[in-house]
């Protein structure tokens, strides 16, 4: 009797200590939560710990956007003082920093303009339009890189888009009708100019590129008229006024392109080019030194004036100064590699100095490069 009380007893307390040892498990869950908790932040529950993680994800995401606005910044204030390849570099960081930032890719894009970067303008302003298709000014560059790397069809395509995002602007137009020009369609040109002319009546310039379009038709007479409605309405017009002495000298009327283009150096001392074309007419008129001043002061202005390197050249080659004359031609087609005239020209100083192989060589490029009597050289002198 008493055996089996002590075993009933047993089996009671074994009973007994299974809801404990739940207990006592629950128990060390808990603590194992909360050591875990602990290791987090004793005083943070976990909504509050992921709240605080998106706090220092935004914080860091703000210090990198000010640090692309810096870098931004210093962009723009290195394009106001013309340090442009400094100002490639900030708007470039600035990209880097933060890829979406539409505005540093436009104005990268515009100093690349600066820096004759045609090519890599086109592809920051390509990304502009990218998110914003109606990006006005992002276009009109677009449209003058493209000009400049002779993809007049994308650069009208361009232009074209303008006309309808701003109708009551003269200013799509009249950039059609320089690319128009510039691909040798004076007639289209023309066209656009009119069209633009249109829409502001007063836009000198306008009636100075029509001019210059009708004076590459050989049409001397509308050209000139064009021309004296230009100068009319823009009368301080340096270039303007060069221009009207070109007409002139196409016309034959010599002493009316001389003085025009005297008028236009009085108005404006640093223009290089009435100073090259007055020389051309002492050039013709053989007043050689006279020529020469003229050019060198061109070149004075513009050392990187390829024409008037060549026309000085031409000058010092008639006086028979024949070493100072070939290194006006090396200089001017060192300037311009695909310059046919200066190559022709060189090549006739080479033939009177005896020079065969350097001047069939000259005449060869000068024929590549499309000048037809170079052809006519090479077949008498060059072939045996």
């Amino acid at each position: 009797m008493n055996k089996n009380k002590y075993v009933l007893t047993i089996l009671i307390l074994l009973v007994a200590i299974t809801p404990l040892q739940s207990q006592i498990d629950s128990a060390l869950n808990t603590t194992i939560l909360r050591d875990s908790l602990k290791s987090i932040d004793s005083t943070l529950t976990i909504d509050e710990v992921m709240f605080s993680d998106s706090i220092a994800r935004l914080n860091e995401e703000t210090k990198t956007l000010k640090k692309a606005q810096e870098a931004y910044n210093s962009g723009i204030s290195d394009y106001s003082q013309k340090n442009y390849k400094d100002a490639i570099k900030h708007f470039s960081t600035s990209i880097a920093l933060k890829p979406d930032f539409t505005e540093a890719y436009f104005n990268r894009g515009i100093v690349a303009l600066k820096l004759n970067l045609p090519d890599s303008a086109i592809k920051d302003f390509n990304t502009v339009l990218e998110t914003e298709p109606y990006h006005k000014d992002a276009l009109y560059n677009r449209g003058e890189a493209y000009t400049l790397v002779g993809s007049y069809e994308n650069a009208i395509a361009d232009y074209n888009k303008l006309i309808k995002m701003e109708p009551l602007s003269n200013k799509p137009s009249y950039l059609l009708g320089e690319v128009f020009f510039l691909k040798g369609d004076y007639n289209q040109a023309i066209e656009y100019f009119n069209k633009s002319l249109e829409i502001q009546q007063g836009y000198a310039n306008a009636y100075n590129d029509i001019a210059s379009s009708y004076r590459k038709l050989e049409n001397y007479e509308t050209a000139l008229k064009a021309q004296q409605k230009g100068i009319t309405l823009d009368p301080g017009s340096a270039f303007m006024v060069n221009n009207l002495g070109s007409i002139y000298k196409k016309m034959g009327e010599t002493d009316k392109a001389f003085d025009a283009y005297t008028k236009a150096i009085n108005m404006n001392p640093e223009y290089f080019l009435a100073y090259n074309n007055r020389g051309s007419i002492y050039l013709e008129e053989e007043k050689f030194k006279n020529a020469i001043d003229d050019f060198s002061k061109a070149i004075e202005i513009n050392p990187s004036y390829p024409i008037a390197y060549n026309n000085r050249a031409i000058a010092f080659y008639k006086l028979e100064k024949f070493e100072k004359s070939l290194d006006d031609f090396d200089r001017a087609i060192t300037l311009d590699p695909e310059y046919a005239t200066a190559y022709l020209n060189r090549g006739i100083l080479k033939e009177s100095q005896r020079d065969r192989d350097g001047c069939c060589s000259d005449w060869l490029k000068a024929s590549q490069l499309g000048i037809t009597t170079a052809k006519k050289f090479l077949d008498v002198e060059c072939s045996q």
